[in-house]
């Protein structure tokens, strides 16, 4: 039985060495470097892990791979590890490219064998494509310049917050230096740079340009101050910041306003130059640059558009309104949106109420619309008074109480056009009218109707017409207390040739023996002296023996007296005369005006009487007999002609020199107004005289002829010409900027033939339609019905 015994001592002899094994592989897992330790004899195999570096990566959707089957995801640029040790040969590929965008990613150093841990395999996905940007924040000015290492610049465009990306792609591992190249300017201001160097390993977006906001200067101009004792005006800023401000002149105030603040300016003192204030425009706003646009406006130059609460009188060809009813049972009065229609030469006064009210009667133009159809323009006879707590009123309408309670207004007699009417003058227009001391309005001649029943043809007029207005507007607010017409003079029938007497001896009106009485004429030129005696110059009319042609006689009527004087010239009684102008500065008594329509008369504080253009004869008869446009101007003194500036000649272009802007200006050398008709004037208190407008020539460079919207000044001191307000251009458009606030850039359309009111107690001239041009660009001129004053510079 021995033989059985000898497997279990070999048994006995294995499990020790087993055992021995064990031993020798705890010992060599201490200083093993291997992932799967094995150093000793009989060890196994040892595991090195494998890292990658992705840069460039922007794409999605890469996989990668290792020995062909190890796959990894990649989402972003960065390091990683794959999953599985190695523990020999490694050997990293591109398994799947990027997609969204597309790139193509190679492999370095992907292969090898792995005798540590590999960490220099590097994926990159494109040495272009990245991008350098960021964001600038605060940007105002222009011109910011960026530069990436010293080259690459970008024009940083827009304002405020914007984001920028440079041109040139960027290259992986590569290193940048974002700096700024140029500052911005207008307005000037400094960036900085944050985040701005760097190692691309990706799209750099979070480089950010700071830009530090600069302070705004606060500033603009007063205009339309009287300079002179007591023209300093004190000014402020957010109530503070106070500023002294002496004549017509720029300023600026002292402390700067940070982008993005409030300004808004004040006048904390007034000027004492002038009893009229002063309006501030473009006052308050949030600075953002340099403002210099705040106008401190004291109103001298201005244009204010009175009827702007009636909207459609920055149009041209309305009909006249009325507003009824006008006391509504148990209701508030509606607002009074009455107004004349568009019309040109009708006849104005301002009577000697405490308001000065205005006066406006007939002229060619619209009436109020019949119920059976709108009419076309026509000859109008329509009273209407403009009271400044009231608005425009038609005067001596009829009003009643309806059913309904209503107090309502009858339109009926504003439909007529064309008609004359019994116990007041009938239709007409360029008829001349004047106010006398006692408060009496006083209308003579025009082209219109007369008393001949059943008329149909218009005639020349000679009649003479005085109303006296009640001292206040009737209580239900249409009409006034009346003023009723009475006839004075002359002839109701039309066409009468004049009868001149004895020159410059006066004598009654045609009715007694001897008589003295103008011919009947349209467009005669007119002016009141201080004394209340009415002047009257020319117009195209009848002479002594009932020749219809242009004329040039002068006339005086006393009122209180009720006599017309013929002053001359001896040859003014008959039609046609050409200008007699012997030499500039000297009269003689045969040197005279030639006959002439629609020019301009004042008469001066020496009740000297000035004569202006208007559409007549010169010295050579040009166009004679109907005419040519004149520019003369001519003084009256000491019963004789003086020819005093123009031309002799007719249809001359304006020399406008430079448009003055305050009070001290000088007369510009050899500036003069361009041949004209139509025109309206007025005198000031210094003698000197005022036009506006008419129909004629602008200046040499511009379009020859066509309606006018200058403003000029006969400067008596001087004796020179001011060009003040409008353009030396023609057939300009009306700007109708404020509402009731006098502004420096309203603009009165072109016109001619507009009503005028000499200036007020405070010194506003007050303008009223005319055929011209409205807001309208490009619309053809019409007839106006806009309403409007003007405060020239006292001088």
């Amino acid at each position: 039985m021995k033989p059985a015994m000898k497997p279990l001592f070999l048994a006995f002899l294995v499990l020790p060495s087993v055992l021995l094994v064990g031993c020798n592989l705890r010992r060599s897992s201490a200083g093993s470097t291997g992932s799967n330790p094995g150093s000793g004899p009989g060890a196994g195999p040892t595991t090195k892990s494998i890292s990658v570096t992705v840069i460039g990566l922007i794409g999605s959707g890469m996989v990668l791979e290792d020995n062909g089957s190890d796959d990894m995801p990649v989402l972003a640029n960065g390091t990683f590890t794959f999953k599985t040790a190695v523990t020999a040969t490694y050997s990293v590929t591109v398994k799947t490219q990027p997609a969204s965008p597309t790139q193509t990613c190679t492999v370095t150093n992907g292969a090898g064998t792995a005798t540590a841990n590999i960490t220099n395999v590097q994926i990159n996905c494109g040495s272009s494509g990245l991008t350098l940007g960021g964001s600038v924040s605060g940007l105002i000015g222009s011109g910011l310049v960026l530069q990436n290492n010293g080259g690459d610049n970008f024009q940083v465009t827009g304002y405020g917050n914007v984001t920028f990306t440079f041109s040139v792609p960027i290259t992986p591992a590569a290193t940048y230096a974002v700096t700024v190249l140029t500052q911005p300017a207008n307005p000037a201001q400094v960036c900085t740079v944050v985040n701005g160097t760097g190692t691309v390993s990706g799209n750099v977006a979070n480089v950010q340009i700071i830009c530090t906001q600069p302070g705004f200067t606060i500033g603009g101009s007063v205009v339309g101050l009287v300079e002179g004792n007591g023209d300093t005006l004190e000014l402020q800023d957010n109530a503070g910041d106070d500023l002294f401000v002496t004549g017509d002149t720029v300023f600026t105030f002292a402390t700067p306003v940070t982008n993005g603040g409030i300004y808004n300016v004040s006048m904390f003192l007034p000027p004492a130059s002038q009893p009229q204030p002063c309006n501030l425009f473009n006052y308050t706003g949030i600075a953002t640059a340099n403002v210099s646009n705040v106008i401190v406006d004291c109103q001298h130059n201005d244009w204010n558009w009175i009827s702007w609460y009636i909207s459609n009188t920055s149009a041209a060809n309305n009909y006249s309104a009325v507003t009824t009813p006008l006391i509504p049972v148990n209701a508030l009065p509606p607002a009074d949106l009455g107004t004349p229609g568009g019309r040109d030469f009708s006849a104005t006064w301002t009577d000697k109420t405490v308001s000065g009210r205005k006066w406006l009667f007939g002229g060619l133009g619209f009436p109020y619309p019949s119920p059976y159809g709108k009419q076309v323009q026509g000859l109008l006879n329509d009273l209407w008074v403009y009271d400044p707590g009231e608005g425009w009123i038609p005067a001596n309408l009829s009003t009643f109480i309806d059913k309904a309670g209503d107090w309502v207004v009858e339109p009926g007699p504003l439909e007529a056009t064309n008609v004359a009417s019994g116990g007041s003058p009938g239709s007409r227009w360029g008829s001349s009218s004047w106010s006398d001391t006692a408060g009496n309005l006083w209308l003579f001649g025009g082209q219109g109707y007369g008393s001949t029943p059943g008329q149909l043809d218009s005639v020349l007029l000679n009649d003479l017409w005085r109303c006296t207005p009640g001292a206040s507007i009737d209580i239900n607010g249409a009409g006034t207390s009346s003023c009723p017409w009475t006839f004075v003079g002359g002839s109701t029938t039309g066409n009468q040739s004049g009868s001149y007497g004895t020159q410059g001896v006066a004598g009654a009106a045609c009715g007694t023996s001897p008589c003295n009485v103008p011919g009947g004429r349209w467009a005669a030129a007119t002016a009141t002296d201080a004394s209340g005696n009415f002047w009257l110059f020319g117009g195209q009319g009848m002479d002594s023996t009932g020749k219809i042609g242009l004329l040039n006689d002068l006339w005086e009527y006393n009122a209180t007296a009720n006599q017309w004087a013929w002053m001359g010239p001896s040859n003014s009684n008959l039609v046609n005369q050409n200008g007699n102008y012997g030499s500039q500065g000297a009269g003689t008594t045969a040197t005279a005006p030639g006959g002439r329509q629609a020019g301009v008369l004042w008469v001066d504080t020496s009740n000297n009487v000035w004569l202006f253009g208007g559409f007549g004869l010169d010295s050579a008869g040009t166009g004679g007999p109907a005419g040519a446009i004149l520019n003369d101007l001519w003084e009256f003194t000491g019963g004789q002609w003086v020819w005093v500036s123009g031309s002799k000649l007719a249809n001359q272009t304006g020399t406008y020199g430079t448009q003055e802007t305050n009070n001290l200006s000088p007369a510009s050398p050899g500036s003069v107004p361009g041949s004209r008709w139509g025109a309206v004037g007025w005198s000031d208190a210094n003698s000197n005289l005022w036009l506006f407008g008419g129909w004629g020539y602008g200046s040499v460079t511009t379009d020859p002829t066509g309606f006018l919207n200058d403003v000029w000044e006969y400067q008596q001191s001087t004796k020179g010409w001011i060009w003040w307000k409008g353009t030396s251009n023609v057939n300009q458009n009306g700007q109708y900027l404020t509402k009731g606030i006098p502004f420096v850039n309203n603009v009165v359309g072109a016109r001619r033939g507009a009503a005028i009111w000499q200036p007020d107690p405070n010194g506003y001239v007050w303008i009223f339609g005319g055929e011209g041009f409205d807001s309208t660009q490009g619309a053809p001129p019409g007839y106006l019905d806009d309403l409007w004053t003007y405060l020239p510079f006292p001088n």
